[in-house]
């Protein structure tokens, strides 16, 4: 008589369990998709702060060039009259109550160690020293701009015409030549405006 045990004799025999998990192939497929998951959110999230950088170090150099802008704005167009040198980098105000303000852009340092820089100054001399000028802009290496290609222009008013003279100011704000120099760190924005003198 053949061997049986308990569990033959009361039918319980259980039964054969099939087997369970992954085949080789399902796995590399699930890890597959989970890498091309992975991938395009961190390309997302990589793209998305990369576009922050760029937006928040363009609206600074815009702040700052702006800021230099308005602060031209105001004291041209309170002036009675404007001349130049003829370099294109430099003007200077007549005033009705005070000696004349002189604006002046360097940029031309080389090689570069310093921002470049827009500076004032009042003073009755026709050609005050370089080191008399206050900078008007922010000359920090890393959180301020760099001030380049400058262009100041007095536009000559027709002789005999009761108009004021108009000045034309241009320059490209960058950011500081200390910042860091990734690609999503890098702005430059070009401001330029005329200015009619109020007075004549």
């Amino acid at each position: 008589m053949p061997h049986s045990s308990a569990w033959d004799i009361i039918g319980l025999m259980p039964a054969k369990s099939a087997k369970s998990g992954f085949t080789l192939v399902e796995f590399l497929i699930v890890l597959g998709i989970l890498a091309i998951a992975v991938g395009g959110s961190l390309l997302f999230l990589t793209s998305v702060l990369r576009g922050s950088n760029q937006a928040n170090v363009n609206a600074e150099v815009k702040q700052n060039g702006q800021t230099v802008l308005d602060t031209l704005d105001s004291q041209i167009r309170n002036a009675k009259d404007a001349s130049s040198d003829g370099s294109s980098k430099y003007i200077m105000l007549t005033r009705n109550d005070d000696d004349p303000l002189h604006i002046k852009c360097f940029s031309d340092s080389s090689p570069k160690s310093a921002n470049g820089w827009i500076g004032t100054v009042v003073s009755a001399s026709a050609n005050p020293s370089d080191f008399s000028y206050t900078p008007v802009t922010n000359q920090d290496l890393v959180s301020g701009v760099d001030i380049n290609s400058c262009d100041f222009r007095v536009l000559v008013k027709t002789a005999g015409a009761a108009s004021p003279a108009v000045v034309s100011i241009a320059f490209f704000a960058s950011q500081g030549i200390g910042a860091p120099s990734r690609q999503d760190f890098v702005a430059s924005v070009k401001f330029q405006t005329t200015i009619s003198l109020r007075q004549y």
